[in-house]
């Protein structure tokens, strides 16, 4: 089988070719191909409509699956999660999506199930640590703790 990597970090910070690497040695380790390579460094929060790496690749697939680190590397926008099972859904005997850490099959309905499943908790994820920290940053406020980010500054808050 022919496959296009797929590798994804949040921000430039990210070492995405630490991703890249285990792919490419995850193709060989399973006998597959390398057939592209695709590299985006867009927050998962994006949605997969207006990341145009990954509609490129959507488009105009080299091999005969999508292969990613996990889920999670797709998105974390609860819109996407329809968007991408039913694209692969529609595809699945042309152009299959295969993650390292995730069995996925959209031909069946229990297939289906386990992958909507999978990309909410990761959809939850970062929402529910936002709130969450809200809750924080609101007790700090109270107490006279939290005295916020300096104007233009990056990083850390003063908690």
């Amino acid at each position: 089988m022919r496959v296009d990597i797929y590798a994804r970090t949040s921000t430039e910070h990210q070492d995405v070719m630490q991703q890249v690497h285990y792919l490419r040695q995850w193709v060989l380790k399973n006998g597959f191909e390398v057939s592209s390579e695709t590299i985006d460094q867009q927050s998962a929060k994006v949605d997969l409509k207006d990341r145009v790496k990954f509609v490129n690749l959507l488009e105009n697939p080299k091999g005969d699956a999508m292969l990613v680190f996990n889920l999670d590397r797709l998105t974390r926008n609860w819109d996407s999660v329809t968007f991408i099972e039913k694209h692969f859904r529609n595809n699945w005997e042309k152009y299959k999506l295969i993650s390292t850490a995730d069995e996925i099959n959209l031909s069946n309905a229990a297939g289906r199930l386990m992958f909507r499943i999978k990309l909410a908790v990761n959809c939850h994820m970062p929402e529910d640590m936002l709130e969450k920290q809200a809750v924080g940053i609101a007790r700090a406020k109270a107490e006279g703790k939290f005295k916020g980010r300096k104007k233009g500054a990056k990083g850390k808050q003063n908690v």
